[in-house]
């Protein structure tokens, strides 16, 4: 298995890959894409087999302001496709993604997990990777939420991590 960076020699089956498991279906892939390769982020893609089958997707600047003004890169996307989940890819596309943020002289790097059943095994991978709650508490989206409040139980309910890349 490799994981390289997406370039214009493969990123056609990073477009499908992110077509298949991560966007919905209006979305358009290749916009994505190019928001998260050159200046504004990188992306990483597992390939097995001449098939991408992970992908894991960083944007430089964070539209969250608790990380925006702070300099703390975020983690947008980390994927693998359902019959390779379970096997190390994400921990690998993970330490790759670190390892770049690092390179850019990055020392502290955010992601999000959402809170209910499904995000289960990203919220251990996490976890077991050293990423910690930001102490701002759950979000829906960018909000912090207030206690009493009521919500939706959905993908837009999460918790802001970050992660100190120092050695």
């Amino acid at each position: 298995m490799l994981i390289a960076p997406v370039a214009a020699g493969n990123a056609e089956p990073a477009v499908a890959f992110l077509t298949e498991w991560v966007l919905d279906a209006g979305a358009d892939a290749r916009e994505y894409l190019a928001d998260h390769t050159g200046d504004g982020g990188a992306s990483l893609i597992a390939v097995r087999d001449d098939r991408v089958i992970g992908i894991v997707c960083l944007l430089w600047e964070s539209a969250y302001p608790g990380f925006r003004d702070q300099g703390i890169p975020l983690v947008h996307q980390l994927c693998v496709a359902e019959s390779h989940r379970r096997q190390g890819l994400a921990t690998r596309l993970m330490d790759a993604a670190e390892a770049l943020a690092r390179d850019r002289g990055v020392s502290t790097l955010g992601i999000t997990v959402g809170l209910f059943s499904a995000y289960g095994p990203a919220q251990r991978l996490y976890a077991q990777h050293g990423y910690v709650p930001d102490g701002r508490g759950a979000c829906q989206g960018q909000r912090p939420l207030a206690h009493g409040t009521r919500v939706t139980m959905d993908d837009d309910l999460i918790m802001w991590l970050t992660k100190d890349l120092a050695w």
